[in-house]
């Protein structure tokens, strides 16, 4: 028999369960630790997924060890048509080649390389499908941009609605025809708790003066409105579902030669969750240099180069290389990190889309770690005193 002494011995050398606070303590640093993973995912080492949506390529998702797991990028090509599903939106969708069509609600939109498709944030979310214009042989894609937190504080909502043929045909022989559609939520309890809605009511709505506005409670209707009637001017400017990159003109500025889809000072776009931009370096050249936080997401689209990042953590200067098709994440720490990037090829520009939540909007621009521009761009500095930015 064992004795009273040999089980409390025992006892005593069973570690304790951790605490909230210890757990809290690992969790920062392993959020810390991400620094040390893969900055840049090679489109040659991710395989294509066919999936109940359709055929994709996941460069960073929650489920994978990357840098950035809060954020869902991925690359959908499209030879016919993918599943339809409905979920809520603010999440963008970027044309990387040939033309196709999304089926936005009942709304068919159609979109081409460069154009940016957005799936708007409104009551009951927004049913979506996409088709393939051109036929199988020339199959179109884009490339999607999930900020997760912000589609979690939305809901998290998801209704397969028609599954994808070949993700179907393949599991035919395992599952039973109802089983197709397990991924449901209810929507239709939507008008019924919300109303009859449209954002179209809100075109010709004016705040109220300031003097008329009694409570901080006043002050969030009016917040409210302000922005239906910002999707409501989106609506009327054909920005409700789509940006054209062809509509858009770029600009030189510290940083770089850039053309902006999304930015919260423009007032005519359905979500301002993000921003977007497609940026391009010329021949040889770099970007500006900045010190900031990081969080930004990059898709390269055309030409070789590699971005250098510094930073106490990196314990000098580091150098990640990248080519056409891959996808670059940078990090968030605690202090921030200074950030460049070079076209290696002289002969042809390198042009990528980057992307970035606005979280800034309540956190602040520094983010906690500072944002400095601490070298232009070459391009900027060759303008005009009369062109360049009188704030910077």
């Amino acid at each position: 028999m064992v004795s009273q002494k040999e089980r409390t011995h025992t006892r005593e050398n069973e570690p304790e369960p951790k605490g909230n606070y210890e757990q809290l303590l690992e969790y920062f640093k392993e959020a810390r630790d991400r620094v040390h993973l893969p900055h840049v995912t090679k489109s040659t080492d991710v395989p294509w997924q066919i999936g109940r949506n359709g055929t994709s390529k996941y460069y960073s998702t929650p489920f994978m060890n990357t840098v950035l797991p809060d954020w869902y990028i991925f690359r959908k090509t499209i030879r016919d048509k993918n599943g339809r599903h409905t979920h809520q939106g603010g999440l963008i969708i970027f044309g990387l080649h040939g033309d196709g069509e999304s089926l936005v609600d009942d709304e068919r939109v159609p979109w081409g390389k460069g154009d940016l498709l957005i799936l708007p944030v409104k009551p009951g979310g927004v049913e979506h499908q996409h088709f393939n214009m051109r036929g199988p042989d020339d199959p179109a894609e884009w490339l999607a941009m999930v900020d997760i937190p912000f589609l979690e504080l939305l809901g998290a909502q998801l209704t397969q609605n028609e599954t994808y043929k070949e993700w179907q045909e393949k599991h035919a022989h395992m599952m039973a025809a109802d089983d197709f559609e397990d991924y449901k939520d209810e929507y239709d309890q939507v008008s019924e708790l919300f109303g009859t809605f449209n954002f179209d009511d809100w075109l010709d709505y004016e705040p109220p003066a300031s003097e008329s506005i009694k409570t901080y409670y006043d002050a969030s209707i009016v917040h409210r409105d302000n922005y239906r009637k910002m999707v409501a001017k989106a609506r009327k400017a054909g920005n409700w579902a789509i940006v054209r990159g062809d509509d858009l003109e770029w600009e030189i500025n510290p940083q770089g030669k850039m053309k902006w889809y999304l930015h919260p000072a423009m007032e005519d776009r359905s979500v301002i969750s993000s921003l977007f931009a497609v940026q391009e370096i010329p021949p040889g050249s770099r970007s500006g240099k900045q010190h900031r936080q990081g969080g930004q997401v990059h898709y390269i689209m055309e030409g070789e180069g590699y971005t250098e990042i510094s930073g106490p953590r990196y314990e000098g200067t580091k150098r990640y290389d990248w080519e056409e098709k891959d996808y670059l994440g940078i990090p968030v720490i605690p202090e921030g990190l200074a950030v460049q990037h070079f076209n290696k090829n002289p002969d042809k520009p390198a042009t990528f889309i980057v992307s970035e939540s606005t979280r800034y909007l309540s956190l602040g621009y520094d983010l906690g770690s500072g944002f400095v521009q601490l070298e232009n761009c070459p391009e900027y500095d060759a303008l005009d005193d009369s062109e360049k930015s009188v704030v910077v």
